[in-house]
């Protein structure tokens, strides 16, 4: 077993466009709901809330492809066991059983839902794909799944009478249904959200009239294409009642991460790194996760149900001209995949997919040809996830509770530079050492926060509240050092603030207020405090003061330090000092 897990080889060959990413980042035309203001100890509750039912029975389940025990001699070719196997691809979508209105072909339906049974699985059947008869645009469709199949339909009741028709002809044999496919894309939907919402609405209470035990999940978004999928779910579950969790048993995402995630140039040399890679689908989970907290709110009861991810795989390409990537990690992309799953919340993770035969769309193959994956999933699937690929570097405590503003992920290390961060509340954040440089803070909240270890280098951050937060030199856990070297504070506000060694060269300090701050050891060589308040402040050590400008600035009942005690600062060179004599020693207070 260490031997196919530790096996690692670079390959060249890229796999060809899986059929479900051939679209582009094209969300719902609805209009997205305006992100919240929730702070980070917010967004961190709302996070663990959703993040806290992962694991089940359902864990591991397969998409398999259509010709597996099916065509062409390979009637008798059986998939690894599973839960639960998704019914997607084998012409049992809307339009293939229900071709006319009124008119239902069961066959191929029919055939399929034995066939998973003999395998002593149950079916999870995907819902959609509009036939063109019953298309409200019978225009709108990808010519692969033919025109009109993303379009709404021109009348409910006809979508009501498929799920009625096949809820109530399969009862208890099919386990769930998956309302849409990748819904986010308008290779697969074209109407609005609020149109897919009351379709949702309308199939989940008709499926569980029919077979209550059956579980009904959300319309599934693909969550590599962050902005898409951020603006799908803000509209979708925006819909969603104050208070209320929602016509559904589950969130569906599919997780496939980018084409080449985790592959790199190093030296001329092309490496791969499975943990890059799986990280790469965390955080597309993340950021999905985070639209989902926005658009409910962090105490909405829609965060308290399950999550399914329906499709995973790595290295498949596109969209666009986003290359492809073979795998042999196979033993460590599929290991970490489901010990990610657990800690992200996800209660059911698909594996896309098993096939008859080598298959080309996939980065990871899986097949009779190549058992080694067999293996893995037997031992996960009998005795639980051993850790045999390495965990993520990226959790916070025991999961991953990440929250994200915008683009920008809070946690250890990150890296905002450049980000468009006006308004972002980071109030209570923790010691992260996060990377802010040129990023723009204009009104940031970050009161309580400790900013030891964070770069703000040539950062904009006029008018922002630092009131009481703390600021140190380093953080010495991730040995990464402060910088406050920002191109403007502008009326930014630093009351109640603790400063202690910290040194800023010409800053720029224009109105800023200090009230009650606590500045030890700190230094502001030739920065400017025009109109700055600095009542109530108390400074002790040795600070560094020379040639700042103080004009119009407040030092009422200000400590500064008793004479000829190492406790002073330094103000030689100051102009418009508010002290008679401005030299090395000051009084206590003014």
């Amino acid at each position: 077993m260490k031997s196919l897990v530790k096996r690692l080889v670079i390959l060249t060959a890229a796999a060809a466009l899986p059929v479900t990413l051939l679209t582009g980042p094209i969300a719902s035309p609805a209009q997205a709901a305006e992100p919240s203001n929730d702070t980070y100890d917010q967004k961190v509750k709302g996070l663990e809330r959703l993040q806290a039912t992962g694991g089940g029975s359902n864990q591991f389940s397969l998409s398999v492809a259509p010709q597996v025990g099916w065509d062409a001699g390979l009637e008798g070719l059986t998939p690894p066991a599973a839960s639960m196997y998704r019914l997607w691809d084998m012409k049992v979508a809307w339009k293939d059983v229900n071709p006319a209105e009124g008119v239902f072909n069961w066959s191929e339906l029919d055939r399929r839902v034995a066939l998973v049974e003999s395998w002593g699985g149950k079916p999870l059947l995907v819902l959609g794909l509009t036939p063109q008869w019953a298309a409200k645009d019978p225009a709108a469709g990808d010519r692969r799944w033919g025109a009109g199949t993303a379009s709404p339909p021109a009348n409910i009741a006809y979508w009501n009478d498929y799920v009625r028709s096949v809820a109530t002809r399969y009862g208890a044999r099919i386990a769930g249904y998956e309302l849409w496919n990748e819904a986010n894309l308008t290779t697969f939907w074209q109407g609005s959200t609020k149109e897919l919402y009351n379709l949702a609405s309308s199939a989940s209470a008709i499926i569980k009239a029919a077979s209550p035990g059956a579980i009904v999940l959300a319309p599934s978004t693909t969550t590599r294409l962050r902005t898409s999928a951020r603006k799908f779910t803000s509209g979708f579950a925006g819909h969603i009642p104050k208070g209320q969790k929602g016509p559904f048993d589950a969130w569906t995402i599919h997780s496939y991460p980018t084409g080449q995630a985790g592959v790199s140039l190093e030296e001329m040399a092309i490496t791969k790194s499975p943990r890059a890679a799986a990280d790469k689908r965390v955080d597309d989970i993340l950021n999905w996760q985070n639209a989902l907290v926005d658009a409910v709110g962090p105490d909405s009861p829609a965060l308290d149900i399950d999550i399914y991810d329906t499709e995973v795989n790595y290295g498949l390409r596109g969209p666009g001209i986003e290359p492809g990537e073979n795998w042999s990690a196979k033993w460590d992309l599929m290991n970490m995949t489901y010990q990610d799953s657990k800690a992200l919340g996800i209660n059911a993770t698909f594996w896309y997919q098993y096939t008859a035969e080598p298959y080309d769309l996939l980065g990871v193959q899986w097949n009779p040809s190549e058992p080694e994956l067999d293996t893995m999933w037997n031992l996960m699937r009998s005795t639980g996830i051993p850790a045999v690929g390495q965990p993520s570097f990226i959790r916070y405590g025991s999961g991953y509770a990440v929250p994200s503003f915008k683009n920008c992920f809070i946690r250890a290390g990150s890296d905002c530079s450049g980000q468009r961060l006006k308004g972002i509340d980071l109030s209570g954040m923790p010691q992260l050492s996060m990377e802010f440089k040129n990023a723009w803070l204009g009104n940031a909240n970050m009161r309580y926060a400790n900013l030891s270890g964070s770069r703000f280098d040539n950062a904009y951050l006029g008018k922002a509240d630092l009131s009481h937060s703390t600021i140190n030199p380093f953080n010495l856990i991730l040995l990464s050092e402060t910088d406050l070297n920002a191109r403007s504070f502008f009326k930014a506000d630093f009351s109640g603030a603790s400063l202690d060694g910290i040194e800023v060269l010409k800053g720029k300090f224009y109105g800023t207020k200090w009230i009650g701050a606590r500045m030890n050891r700190v230094s502001f060589e030739d920065s400017n405090f025009r109109s700055a308040d600095f009542s109530r402040s108390r400074w002790t050590g040795l600070s560094d003061m020379k040639r700042t400008k103080l004009s119009n600035s407040n030092w009422n009942k200000v400590e500064l330090g008793e004479p000829n005690s190492p406790n002073n600062a330094n103000f030689s060179g100051a102009k418009n000092c508010p002290w008679v004599k401005c030299n090395y020693v000051y009084f206590k207070s003014k």
